[in-house]
């Protein structure tokens, strides 16, 4: 199937981790995989996600009929196999700059910039400097403007 173009929203539920990602001091938000549109390539990305602390009503649907409430993060995006740790395929979100304490019920994404493939590392230390220049790019993208 042919990716849709971004931006890309969707909603989809929270799952707990592995924990790798706080073990890496980059903790994530694991997304369900069987609510991840077919139409998502797997890959890096740099975007917004909305933390859904209640299940979705109609009242409060965007017209791509996804919830989108009103607390905006920028966040960086994996979504593929990880190599490195010989593991399947994630959806994981690092919220940039912020601490999330509860896990949400679901969260609300909307995908800005597909930043680059799934790569594998020859170590946890060398994954994890790839990851802090994600981040800063995914930051850079995400910035709001100052016009």
């Amino acid at each position: 199937m042919n990716p849709k173009p971004l931006p890309l929203h969707f909603t989809a539920h929270t799952i707990r981790g592995a924990g790798r990602g706080k073990n890496l001091n980059v903790p994530t938000i694991n997304l369900r995989l069987e609510d991840i549109p077919s139409s998502v390539e797997e890959g890096i990305y740099a975007g917004f996600v909305w933390l859904n602390t209640k299940e979705p009503s109609d009242k409060r649907k965007a017209e791509s009929g996804t919830q989108i409430p009103t607390q905006r993060y920028s966040a960086a995006i994996h979504y593929g196999p990880r190599p490195v740790f010989n593991d399947d395929t994630t959806f994981e979100i690092h919220i940039l700059d912020e601490q999330i304490g509860k896990l949400p019920k679901s969260v609300t994404v909307q995908l800005i910039e597909r930043l680059r493939d799934i790569e594998d590392f020859d170590s946890a230390d060398e994954l994890r400097a790839q990851i802090e220049e994600d981040i800063a790019e995914a930051r850079a993208i995400l910035k709001p403007s100052t016009h």
